[in-house]
């Protein structure tokens, strides 16, 4: 009896031991415990939307290969399914549903089943994630200038059929503007008696069809502390008007005579009261900026500066600006320089330049177009903006180490600057900056029979970093048949291009053509240079 105890009873248990462990091991049936509505299910949902269509497909169900399923796929705004707009039943592993089905910008769901095959059940049900359909866009997109306080003018390619804009207020009625064929020859509209700082939602169509479709807000209203007419002393009424004024210009002609503008101590606003520069000019000497909490802003107004030297003089002794903001300007004709700001130190915050034409400065050649030297400021951004004719170079800040400034130009266009030997884009020496030219077009480098710096940009401060991505460069040369190249360091460079446009040193209408690739190349896919050419 001992002896089985001992010998016997252990062994048995080994053997007990090694028979569970081979059951353990034995292989599972994949698909034991999968009842026929899981074992036929569909898998994995796709789904791929364009601007009409929308493409649901999803995986072969397990183990179902060969064998001829039905499927149905059913279509809801609600996750739930609480309640189901429409179905459609098919043999493939996917269905395609267009802007005829489903609403477009409107939230959708989709879920599939498959149907009942012989013995088998239909499966159970697999849900999508939400989806939309965008909807065809024939708007073009808005111009910033374009968008004022009671109107907007909307823009769009030539279609075949367009009847009509729906025009919606937030929390509003809509209203139906009706295109008359003169509308549709000539590709735009404005639509005026809009109510300021409200946001709409617009939609183009043809018959029901939508067509595009654009958001946006009017601007806020103006309230001007004094409006002036054609006659009026405009010098006078700067040197008068109390801080932070806003002096509305009515359409005409503003001649001050012999008299420059000196905005003392004080920032002030000089606006057109219709927005438009074409309707509103001023005739100007120089506009001098003086002194601790001087600035000035500037909106849609051409400043023609014939026979005068600065546009922009800040002057005195070293003095803490506010900012310089200009928007929607034509500036020309200023003989030295566009902006100078190096005669003593001076503190500003921000430069602000957007859709505006600057032309024929510092056509003596004597000064940069934007001179800074001795100007403390954080940062300098000029957007959506031409320049041509503008004189030795763009930019020079030299000679000041503040905290490190950032100068940005972004879908402007350049064309026929540059001269005596300068780096042509900006001089920033031994100053730590950050530099980014971006989505811009640059062209005819330097002016005829002059000669530039074979290095565009001079940027060696500590830290100075340049973005030079998805431009487009042509002519662009050192005048002496090199062309002009960038720093070897520090650099970013992406997306540039250097098609030829056919521009000349005297060209002025840089509109781009209708097929050129330069349409589609911007970091976000669309037009580069100022968008203004691209209409």
């Amino acid at each position: 009896m001992l002896f089985y105890k001992k010998h016997i009873f252990p062994g048995l248990l080994s053997v007990l031991a090694i028979i569970c462990l081979i059951a353990s091991c034995k292989k599972k049936d994949p698909n034991e415990g999968l009842d026929s509505p899981r074992l036929f299910m569909p898998d994995g949902i796709s789904i791929k939307t364009d601007a009409s269509t929308a493409k649901i497909t999803w995986s072969q169900p397990l183990l179902s290969e060969g064998l001829p399923l039905n499927f149905t796929t059913e279509f809801s705004q609600d996750s739930t399914f609480a309640t189901t707009e429409f179905s459609i039943d098919t043999d493939t592993l996917g269905v395609v549903v267009t802007d005829e089905q489903v609403q477009i910008r409107k939230k959708y769901f989709a879920r599939i089943k498959a149907n009942a095959y012989n013995d088998h059940p239909e499966s159970k049900w697999i849900v999508s994630k939400g989806f939309s359909i965008i909807g065809e866009q024939r708007f073009k997109p808005l111009r910033d200038v374009e968008i004022k306080e009671t109107s907007v003018t909307f823009r769009w390619i030539a279609t075949e059929g367009l009847t009509k804009i729906v025009l919606t207020p937030f929390e509003g009625t809509s209203t139906d503007y009706e295109l008359t064929s003169s509308d549709l020859s000539a590709t735009f509209k404005t639509l005026t008696g809009l109510s300021s700082a409200v946001s709409y939602t617009a939609e183009l169509f043809s018959g029901t069809k939508s067509r595009g479709f654009l958001k946006f807000t009017t601007q806020e209203p103006t309230v001007y502390t004094m409006i002036l007419n054609p006659g009026d002393d405009l010098a006078a009424a700067i040197l008068s008007a109390p801080n932070n004024a806003i002096i509305g210009l009515n359409p005409g002609e503003y001649n001050p005579k012999k008299s420059g503008f000196t905005f003392q101590n004080k920032t002030l606003t000089l606006k057109s009261t219709s927005g438009d520069p074409s309707d509103t000019r001023v005739l100007f000497k120089e506009l001098t900026v003086v002194g601790d909490g001087a600035g000035l802003n500037l909106s849609g107004i051409e400043f023609d500066g014939t026979g005068t030297g600065y546009f922009i003089n800040l002057s005195g002794s070293a003095a803490v600006f506010t900012n310089i903001n200009i928007d929607n300007c034509v500036i020309h004709d200023a003989t030295t320089s566009f902006f100078r700001a190096d005669r003593d130190n001076y503190t500003m915050d921000k430069i602000i330049i957007n859709n505006s034409i600057i032309y024929d400065v510092s056509t003596a050649l004597s000064y940069i177009c934007f001179h800074l030297d001795k100007l403390q400021f954080n940062s300098m951004t000029v957007s959506k903006s031409t320049f041509y004719n503008v004189g030795q170079s763009l930019v020079s800040a030299s000679k000041v180490v503040p905290v490190m400034p950032t100068i940005t130009f972004d879908y402007c266009t350049f064309n026929n600057f540059g001269a005596n030997d300068r780096f042509v884009l900006i001089n920033a020496d031994k100053n730590p900056m950050k530099f980014n030219l971006t989505n811009s077009i640059l062209a005819n480098v330097p002016l005829p029979s002059k000669t530039a710096n074979l290095v565009a940009i001079s940027m060696n401060g500590a830290g100075s970093a340049i973005t030079f991505n998805n431009n487009n460069t042509f002519n662009f040369t050192n005048g002496k048949g090199a062309d002009l190249t960038l720093p070897a360091s520090g650099v970013t460079q992406i997306g540039n291009q250097t098609i030829d446009l056919g521009w000349t040193s005297s060209t002025t209408d840089f509109t781009l053509p209708e097929n050129s690739l330069l349409r589609t190349v911007s970091n976000v896919g669309t037009a580069i240079g100022d968008p203004r050419w691209t209409y």
